[in-house]
């Protein structure tokens, strides 16, 4: 894989082969074993898949940039000087419905130009937008939350029900603390 002869998922799935036969000989134990994590394997693909799709769909017609664009004008202009804030504030709602890659590379580049033009450092911004990480990690858009639920016999709505109480209230303290120290 460092030597890059092939692409990474060719050397991966040439590596998973050499593996499966090496530590199981008998075919039957490595179907055993495959279909041991056929679940978690066709969740996450199907989650890969689908977050693929809306990040697509966001990007390719414009609508990160339109919603980022709207929230900076939304915004008042006495709350220039506290972008840092407000982006903390966004950060865990729109980090839970969009993806990673839609928020980093499509909204907090603006919110960061609005803090910019008020005097906040981009490096305050960049730490506020964080705060929302407690809540993402938790969302419908993250695929290894769903190899945890499946791998805990949990469901993953009750799971959701579960986190979704606890995780805004960390979104709320860790800004609260940034602020006390300085960070944020």
């Amino acid at each position: 894989m460092i030597m890059e002869w092939l692409p990474i998922p060719v050397l991966f799935l040439l590596g998973a082969a050499l593996a499966l036969t090496v530590n199981f000989p008998r075919m039957a134990d490595r179907k055993a074993r495959l279909a041991t994590h056929a679940d978690n394997v066709l969740n996450i693909a199907g989650m890969v898949f689908a977050a693929a799709f809306v990040t697509g769909v966001l990007t390719g017609t414009g609508m990160v940039e339109h919603m980022a664009d709207r929230l900076v004008t939304a915004a008042p202009e006495a709350m220039g000087p506290h972008m840092a804030l407000v982006t903390g504030l966004l950060s865990p709602p729109l980090t839970y419905f969009m993806s990673n890659d839609g928020f980093y590379f499509g909204v907090l580049p603006v919110l960061a130009g609005a803090g910019a033009a008020h005097g906040v450092s981009p490096l305050e911004i960049a730490r506020a937008s964080l705060v929302g990480q407690a809540l993402h990690m938790s969302g419908p858009l993250v695929p290894v939350v769903y190899v945890l639920v499946g791998m805990a016999k949990v469901e993953f709505g009750d799971h959701t029900r579960f986190t979704v109480k606890w995780a805004p209230l960390t979104s709320l303290v860790v800004p609260a603390v940034g602020i006390l120290f300085g960070i944020i």
